[in-house]
This record gives C-alpha cells, sequence and structure tokens, in this order.
C-alpha cells in the first residue's frame, strides 16, 4: 500500500520555501514541483515540498536556489532601460556582480571611472606589468590623472571635495580601506572589462544604482530615470525654452549621477553647433556661462555626476570641465545657488521618509505640507518653483498619483493657480520592479491665460488640449487628464442628470479584516475537510461584476487577533454590496450570505430611501459609472470617496423592478453568451436614466468595454 499524502496548499508550500505563491506556480508550470488538483484548487505533497526545501539547502537544485535568492535579496539589481544600450547593461551587470558586497562601491566605480577617461582620451594609461588594475595603480601613486585627479581622489575619499562635504560618500563614510588582496583581485577583474565610453549614458551611475541597496532607495524615495523617460522630459523642457531665447541656465535639484544632465548638456551644445561654434567651443560657452548645475545628497553620486559632465567636454589646458553641482539639500536651501535659474528639471524623489521634526519645520514652511504634512515630490515642485526666474520652465517625472489623489490637492492647486501648464505626459509604469505610475509635468511660472491649455499625452500617441480652467473648477482641483472635452461633458450631463443623487450620508461603508498576516490567519483546506469554527471569507480576487466566486480561503472570526475589523454586523448583514478595493475599475457584487471579507473586498450598504440595493448595484456595474469612474479619477484604487462622488440617475420604483429583475437573471446565469446580454440590456436602461444621447453613449462604449469579470462564475 502506498503512503496517505498530507496535501497542503500553494500558500503553504510557499512559507515552507521562502518564495512567493506566484513562484509556486511557477516552478509547477516548469515541472520542478508537483501539484495535484483537488477541485478548483492547487495542492501538494508536504512530504515532496520538505524534501525540496531540503534540496534547496545543500545546493542541489543550483537554479532553483538562485531564484529564491532573488525573492529574498535586497541588494543589487540592474534597472532595465537606465541606459540605452543592452550592452551597456550587460556591463553594469558583469562589473556589479564582481564587486557584488565584497568589494567598497567606491573602488569599483574608481576602476570604471579610469577606464572611461582612457577611453574618451582623457587619460594616457599604458598597461604595467603584472597587470595591475588602473584603480590600484592610481591609488598607490603610480597613475598620472592630471587635472582629473581630484575629482578621481573625491569619489574615493582621497580628495578634495570641492568644499561641500561631497568627499564623504553617502552611506560609506570617510576614504576607501586600504587594498586587500582580494579588493585587488577584483579591481583586476574588472579591469578586464571591455568598457568603451559611449556619449550620453550613464555607465557610472548605472553600477552606483545597481550596488546601492534597494531597501535604502525606498527609504529615500530615490529611483533611477529611465532613458526613454529622461528624452522626453529633456525635450518637453527646452521645447518651452525657444532656442532663440538665449542659452539657458539649468538645475536638477535631485541630480543623482547625472543622467538627466548629461541629455540636458548634449542638447545645449547641440544648439550652440547648430549656430555655427566649433564643440570646443560651446563646450567653453556651456562651462563659463554657468549652464548646468545639479543638487543631491547623496555624496558618492554628487561625484559621479561631476565625472560624467567631465567626461562630455574636452579639458581645457589640462583641466576637466566643471560645473556646480554640489552636495545640498536643495529642500534648504536658504539660496537655489547664483541667482535664479530659467529651467528646473529632474525625477524628484517619492515618498522619503523624514524625521518627525524636520517634517513639522516642513509643514510651517511649504504650503503644500500644510494640512497632510509632506510628501518630498511635493516640496520639490515649491522648491523648484521658487528656484525659477519668472517665465522659467520646470519639468519634472513625478507619480501619476499627483493627478487625483486628495493628500495631492494643495500641489494641484499651487500649480493650477500660479502657473501655466505646458503639459502632461502618462508615462506608465517605466520603473523596473516597481509598480508606480509616473507623469511627467511640464510648467512655465506665470499665471495662466484664460484660455490656456494643457496638452495631455497618453503614451499611445494620442495628445488632447484641455482648458487648464478645468482643473482649477474640479472637485479638489483634480487633473482629470484621461476626459477629453467630450468625454468632459458627458461627465457633465451625468452630474446634471434631473434627480441625481449621490451615496455620501446614504450608505453604510465597511472595511475587509486587516489580519496583519494572512499566511497566518487564513487558511485554504484542500482535503475539503473545514475545521469547526472556520468560515469562508472573501478577497478582493473573489469579487465579479455582479457574482462572487469563492476562492477556497478560510478564516475564523476572531477579531481580538486581527489589526482591523469592521463591526460584525455589516458582515452578517442580510444584503450587502462587495467591491475590489485595488482595481482600476468598479467591480462590484451582491453578497447575501453574512460572508466575511478581507481589506482588498469592502463592503458598502446602501440605505437610500426608495432605492433598492439590486438597482444601485446596477449602476455601480454600468458602462456610465466606470466611466465617470475613468474619467474623473484615474486611480489603482476604489475610494470611499470615489465611490460617495458618483452621480447616481433618479429611477421611478417599476423601472428599478425591472431592473432588478435583469440582475436577477443576470446574477443566475452560467452562460457567458447569456450574461453578455443581460448586461447590455441593464446597461441600455442605465444609459436612458442617465439622458444620455446616442452619441455620448457610442463614446462612453467605446470606451469602457464589457467588464472583465462578467463572466467568471460563482464556485
Amino acid at each position: 500500500m502506498s503512503a496517505v499524502k498530507e496535501l497542503i496548499s500553494a500558500a503553504e508550500a510557499a512559507r515552507i520555501l521562502s518564495i512567493s505563491v506566484a513562484s509556486v506556480r511557477n516552478w509547477t508550470k516548469a515541472g520542478r514541483l508537483r501539484g495535484f488538483r483537488n477541485g478548483r484548487m492547487l495542492a501538494f505533497d508536504r512530504a515532496e515540498v520538505e524534501a525540496l526545501k531540503e534540496a534547496l539547502a545543500s545546493g542541489r537544485t543550483a537554479r532553483l536556489r538562485s531564484r529564491r535568492n532573488k525573492t529574498a535579496a535586497d541588494g543589487a539589481f540592474v534597472p532595465a532601460g537606465y541606459v540605452r544600450t543592452k550592452a551597456c547593461e550587460r556591463l553594469a551587470r558583469q562589473a556589479a556582480g564582481i564587486a557584488a558586497d565584497r568589494l567598497d562601491p567606491r573602488l569599483a566605480l574608481l576602476e570604471l571611472a579610469l577606464k572611461l577617461l582612457a577611453s574618451r582620451g582623457h587619460l594616457a594609461a599604458q598597461p604595467e606589468a603584472g597587470g595591475a588594475s588602473l584603480a590600484e595603480r592610481f591609488l598607490d601613486g603610480r597613475l598620472d590623472a592630471g587635472g582629473f585627479a581630484p575629482l578621481l581622489g573625491g569619489l574615493c575619499g582621497r580628495g578634495a571635495d570641492g568644499g561641500d562635504g561631497a568627499g564623504e560618500a553617502d552611506g560609506a563614510g570617510g576614504s576607501v580601506p586600504p587594498l586587500d588582496a582580494d579588493a585587488r583581485s577584483r579591481l583586476r577583474e574588472l579591469a578586464r572589462l571591455p568598457v568603451a565610453y559611449a556619449e550620453g549614458d550613464d555607465l557610472l551611475g548605472l553600477v552606483h544604482l545597481s550596488l546601492a541597496r534597494l531597501r535604502r532607495r525606498k527609504q529615500t524615495g530615490a529611483y533611477y530615470t529611465p532613458s526613454a523617460i529622461v528624452a522626453s522630459l529633456v525635450d518637453n523642457a527646452l521645447g518651452g525654452w525657444p532656442e532663440d531665447a538665449g542659452l539657458p541656465r539649468v538645475i536638477d535639484p535631485c541630480c543623482g549621477s547625472g543622467n538627466i544632465l548629461i541629455r540636458v548638456y548634449l542638447a545645449l551644445k547641440k544648439r550652440l553647433t547648430a549656430r555655427g561654434l566649433s564643440a570646443r567651443e560651446a563646450d567653453r560657452m556651456l562651462r563659463e556661462r554657468g549652464a548646468i548645475a545639479g543638487f543631491d545628497i547623496d555624496g558618492t553620486a554628487v561625484h559621479l555626476a561631476r565625472l560624467n559632465l567631465a567626461l562630455l567636454a574636452e579639458p581645457e589646458d589640462g583641466a576637466p570641465a566643471g560645473f556646480p553641482i554640489l552636495r545640498q539639500d536643495a529642500l534648504h536651501a536658504g539660496d537655489p545657488g547664483n541667482g535664479r535659474y530659467d529651467l528646473v528639471i529632474g525625477n524628484p524623489p517619492w515618498g522619503y521618509r523624514f524625521a518627525p521634526e524636520e517634517a513639522e519645520r516642513f509643514k510651517r514652511r511649504f504650503r503644500t505640507a500644510a494640512t497632510f504634512g509632506p510628501e518630498s515630490f511635493g516640496l520639490f515642485i515649491e522648491a523648484g518653483l521658487s528656484m525659477l526666474e519668472d517665465g522659467g520652465v520646470l519639468a519634472y517625472v513625478l507619480p501619476e498619483s499627483l493627478l487625483t489623489v486628495d493628500r495631492h490637492a494643495e500641489a494641484r492647486r499651487l500649480i493650477a493657480e500660479q502657473t501655466e501648464m505646458l503639459g502632461i505626459s502618462l508615462a506608465g509604469n517605466p520603473f523596473a520592479g516597481v509598480s508606480s505610475p509616473a507623469v511627467t509635468l511640464t510648467l512655465r511660472k506665470r499665471p495662466p491665460a484664460p484660455g490656456h491649455a494643457v496638452i495631455v499625452r497618453d503614451g499611445r500617441g494620442r495628445a488632447d488640449a484641455i482648458p487648464q480652467r478645468r482643473f482649477r473648477t474640479n472637485p479638489g482641483c483634480a487633473f482629470n487628464v484621461r476626459a477629453a472635452d467630450a468625454e468632459q461633458a458627458v461627465l457633465e450631463r451625468m452630474r446634471a442628470a434631473p434627480g441625481v443623487w449621490y451615496l455620501k450620508g446614504r450608505c453604510d461603508f465597511a472595511l475587509g479584516i486587516v489580519t496583519g498576516d494572512n499566511r497566518t490567519h487564513v487558511r485554504e483546506f484542500p482535503d475539503g475537510q473545514v475545521p469547526e469554527g472556520w468560515e469562508p471569507v472573501l478577497r478582493g480576487a473573489d469579487v465579479c461584476a455582479y457574482n462572487v466566486r469563492h476562492s477556497g480561503r478560510y478564516i475564523r472570526f476572531v477579531p481580538h487577533r486581527y489589526q482591523q475589523t469592521a463591526p460584525e454586523p455589516f458582515y452578517r448583514a442580510p444584503e450587502k454590496l462587495i467591491y475590489r478595493f485595488i482595481n482600476a475599475d468598479l467591480v462590484f457584487a451582491c453578497d447575501d450570505r453574512g460572508r466575511l471579507t478581507l481589506n482588498s473586498a469592502n463592503i458598502i450598504i446602501p440605505r437610500a430611501p426608495g432605492y433598492r440595493m439590486k438597482y444601485v448595484l446596477a449602476v455601480l456595474n454600468s458602462r456610465p459609472a466606470r466611466f465617470y469612474h475613468t474619467c474623473a479619477h484615474a486611480s489603482v484604487k476604489v475610494l470611499r470617496r470615489h465611490i460617495e462622488s458618483l452621480p447616481i440617475p433618479a429611477c421611478p420604483a417599476d423601472e428599478q423592478d425591472r431592473i432588478a429583475s435583469l440582475v436577477d437573471r443576470l446574477t443566475a446565469c452560467g452562460d457567458p453568451d447569456g450574461r453578455q446580454e443581460l448586461y447590455e440590456a441593464i446597461d441600455r436602461r442605465i444609459m436612458a436614466l442617465y439622458g444620455l444621447q446616442e452619441a455620448e453613449r457610442r463614446l462612453v462604449a467605446g470606451r469602457i468595454g464589457l467588464p472583465g469579470t462578467l463572466c467568471r462564475l460563482e464556485s
């Protein structure tokens, strides 16, 4: 007889193997882990999972071990898209792998900087017998770097720092340690890499980012700017500064290693050479006019920015081109530098964690911090505008949340009231490994003219001109950039429908359960034997348009064990609406079984006299309501205020009865075609209640399709 297998869930297998549930599924698909179907759920033999865990620990399955270590590591990664060429990315990956955690990052950067200078022709360095690296020779005093020596010495903490403290590399402290045998070996391995200077690419910054700890970057809100975004940002910024207006003075107040300033320098140099100047004359003019400046708080990055700009220009009498790149916090700069600037450009930090006392100071000093406390990118918007001459241009990479989220309303008011908004470009998710939609925003520092329009680009080639006055009059000064004029007209018609009403003050809201540790408190029972006291719990992913489908998660309702729960009567209500909280679209279902929900599936219970719950459900799932939500809010979360601000059309009782009957039929229907027909029938009635004309209906239907979850039926 074969032994009885103890089946465990994917979540339990993930816990044992210290990987994500997604990795468990991927390993199963690849045949590296054997799964069993138990109804709709994937189950695993505990003994096999434990054996795999032992093999991972012993190193017998190196490929899977390296995959698991990727999940556990908080260390090096090479951000895709930061440079323009895959060859440069591969080179950075090789360099990061050689240095890893065994070599002071500044030593690795020193070797690469020396190799770039040699490749550029700025440094004469013949190979030396014994194969010593350039960094070894420089630190041992056997390599003359000429006028570049102070920059290189500052990078590794062994030279002048320019008087601004940049010699104290951020997070490193003091000078690099004496070279031991392992350091020399790694430097010589780096020396064998085929490093070639490529104008416009920031190899040094890429390696610096790759060796930086991801956790540190999250704490400071600092993320790299991909090359495609940099190119677009620089084009937009300089597009607001006509060529016949003279050479602008440009500053990046959070310049990092200078990848944006590199592109600015090259673009300005191109303008000058197009006027007939030689390359050397253009370099000299950019330097003498002080056209490029930058601040950053990362000392190593400041040195790299100085080196990157020095690499661009031809030396004068052996001295590298020098620009005022300072280790300085732009938010604390009383005087932004030598006067004001014509162009402020950058990717300011998002979500920086300020110390409490610093946050209090900023609340008193900055308008954007007064209500909700400081958000770093909002502070940089204010600081950047203060650095500009009147009529100057500000161009930033910013989170898309700026456009509509409540806590950024004061930043939006500042922008909409005091600047001429030149353009907003929706950039999607440009940062590898980080889910954070971004926009580029270009402003001119002057009050907007009454008829001024903002050019909004969506990343798919569509460009709309939106009157800036609309933003100023929107609730919360929302920048609803996904609504062109025709779409805005539909929103206004919906708000103006006769008898329209809102859920605010007419419904109860309840959050799903926040357990604090779902792995501990939420269980699956693949064998179907659910212990006494455990009951189904619904997640956001279980909520589909009109229906819920329980995915096999269970919980014991013991409120004092959890971080947060709503009062139990909300969960046990005879009838309630459940919606997906983390979702760009509206997805609502009705629950009449008193089931519990997790915090990804929140609850509303309409209490509007004269209105049936199933009518409200039909409205919330309808194309018009989803269109309104998409155009007015464009959020990846469905917030309470979003639901409360949706206009609900007036509806007589007999029409509500007809709609509720269609909802009942749709909920009970198991045929996908039948469900679609019923959804369309409901939708036509809701559109009529809003008073939408035929052209408006076509616009809404063209923008909003059938719900993606409509045909995922209840289990």
